[in-house]
């Protein structure tokens, strides 16, 4: 995906939809020089940043700034926005369309990044073993899980895993992350085998 974004270093990134269990903010440290990690509730800010806490060095933690954000209420622009599980949560079925998450998109890009940035989103997929998760109340709460037809054109996109739709390290502590991590290791054995994937990574890009 490096390529996709090519050699430039940006200089602000906004990671939207931050939790305790998962954050991309670490990782786009690389990629830009300060960035902020939004949270919607502001009640787990205390976790998120002691969970990045632990994976930062003293000096790559002070280039991160958190806040609290809403993605329907944005204010601002950005070298780079990374969403991760954002747009199903947000724009959960039977509440929205998809018309709502291409709007979004566009206006992701449009109003929120400076000439030339770069947004991704990753977001779960639909695969065939998705009516079993349901049977196991995985949709209970109207998550939208996506297709790969159902997001607009990219400058780049990627599909990966059959099993990753839920994270059980957020339901069984250690024993989910060990858990996890066997399923990480199927996926990588047998996801070229399938055509629909778990998860889906969109890179899209504002015209400089």
């Amino acid at each position: 995906m490096r390529r996709d974004l090519g050699a430039r270093h940006w200089v602000r990134g906004l990671e939207l939809g931050a939790g305790p269990q998962s954050s991309m903010a670490p990782l786009m440290l690389a990629l830009a020089d300060q960035v902020e990690c939004s949270v919607y509730d502001p009640a787990t800010l205390p976790a998120v940043r002691e969970r990045n806490a632990q994976l930062l060095t003293t000096d790559d933690a002070q280039r991160l700034q958190y806040t609290s954000r809403d993605l329907r209420a944005l204010e601002g622009r950005w070298d780079l926005i990374v969403m991760k599980s954002v747009l199903g949560g947000v724009y959960r079925e039977h509440q929205s369309t998809l018309s709502d998450v291409h709007a979004t998109l566009k206006h992701l890009i449009e109003d929120h990044l400076q000439p030339g940035g770069a947004l991704i989103t990753l977001d779960n997929g639909c695969t065939g073993l998705s009516p079993l998760f349901a049977r196991f109340g995985a949709r209970r709460n109207g998550w939208r899980f996506f297709e790969e037809r159902d997001f607009p054109e990219a400058q780049a996109r990627y599909s990966f895993g059959v099993l990753s739709n839920f994270s059980a390290a957020t339901r069984l502590g250690w024993v989910g992350h060990r858990l996890d991590d066997a399923l990480y290791a199927f996926d990588l054995m047998f996801s070229p085998l399938f055509r629909r994937h778990a998860v889906h990574l969109h890179v899209y890009r504002r015209e400089p």
